[in-house]
């Protein structure tokens, strides 16, 4: 596991939004490709050209020789669930509304919070619990599911949301030493082979220009989206960056209007609203911890060399625990 500092964890906060943007980019413009072409071979292909960009990374930086990690246990593990959330939520989509699987899927914050306490150690205060309730609300605002929509079908995304959760917390359990171009590129390798494994039963065809300009672009956003991702799971409390999530929801609406001419109503605009200020109090809160600690530290190496190198009893306080 990484250790973490306030500068890191401010940095996690830019990649965890950074990744965010790259994933709605991979998402619109694989929604543009599947309407002709096949999910499994759209995916395959999306996935075997972000491998390449991430071997052709990894040469040009010297790391091939860390490559002996994509057979490490926790990083297959890893790319498994990757490909699990995947292929849940992509199937769900096909068999229930879109807003339902958006609301399931959006549990994932709730999950993982709920699961970086036992499995990471992390603590979660109160207004950090406010502050990731008010997002996921403001994405079932927008989303307004029906509940005649949900069936038993309903239990892909939230599988995706549950595999979602764990991987990135397995994330932090890995290797620092490992690169993080190795990490997505065993998610990627795994994701095309499954992808591959649908020809079985899909009718694919040959794909055309405008379609291998789609996926190559899905494909290069979906490996940047990874990096940063991983980068931001590194670097930052799980519980501080697990509710920019919904940073995907307002992200959405946008592309909707710009992309797909889909006016959002009050209701979605009031719902995105909730899901930012949901967002900004996550990113004020560290802000805020982060000054408090530099605050102590200055403290303290101030108050060291009165001590004979080690700080006085009490003259110091303490950062604030997370909210």
């Amino acid at each position: 596991m990484c250790p973490m500092n306030p500068a890191s964890a401010m940095r996690g906060i830019v990649a965890m939004i950074a990744a965010m943007g790259c994933f709605i980019t991979n998402d619109t413009l694989l929604k543009i490709a599947v309407v002709d072409f096949p999910v499994g071979e759209v995916i395959a292909i999306r996935s075997i050209f972000a491998a390449a960009l991430l071997t052709a990374l990894i040469a040009w930086k010297g790391e091939l020789r860390f490559a002996r990690h994509l057979a490490d246990r926790r990083i297959f593990v890893r790319s498994g669930l990757d490909a699990v959330t995947t292929f849940s939520y992509v199937i769900g989509l096909t068999v229930l509304p879109l807003a339902s699987a958006t609301t399931i899927y959006m549990a994932a914050p709730l999950i993982t919070t709920a699961l970086c306490v036992p499995l990471l150690g992390e603590k979660v205060g109160l207004k950090r619990w406010c502050a990731i309730i008010v997002g996921f609300s403001g994405a079932v605002i927008v989303t307004r599911p029906e509940p005649s929509a949900f069936d038993a079908m309903a239990i892909l995304p939230l599988i995706a949301a549950l595999c979602g959760s764990l991987r990135d917390i397995l994330t932090r359990n890995i290797n620092a030493v490992v690169p993080g171009a190795v990490i997505a590129l065993a998610s990627a390798v795994m994701l095309g082979f499954v992808g591959l494994s649908f020809s079985g039963w899909e009718v694919w065809s040959a794909p055309t220009v405008k379609m291998l300009a789609l996926v190559c672009g899905a494909g290069t956003a979906f490996a940047v989206g990874n990096l940063l991702l991983i980068y931001a799971f590194r670097n930052a409390p799980v519980v501080v960056i697990s509710p920019l999530r919904y940073v995907l929801v307002p992200a959405a609406l946008a592309v909707g209007i710009v992309v797909f001419g889909n006016y959002p109503d009050i209701w979605a605009s009031v719902g995105a609203i909730l899901v930012v200020a949901a967002g900004l109090y996550s990113i004020q809160s560290e802000a805020r911890r982060n000054k408090a600690e530099r605050r102590v530290a200055a403290a303290q190496a101030a108050v060291a060399p009165m001590s004979g190198g080690a700080p006085l009893a009490g003259a110091v306080a303490r950062a604030p625990a997370n909210d």
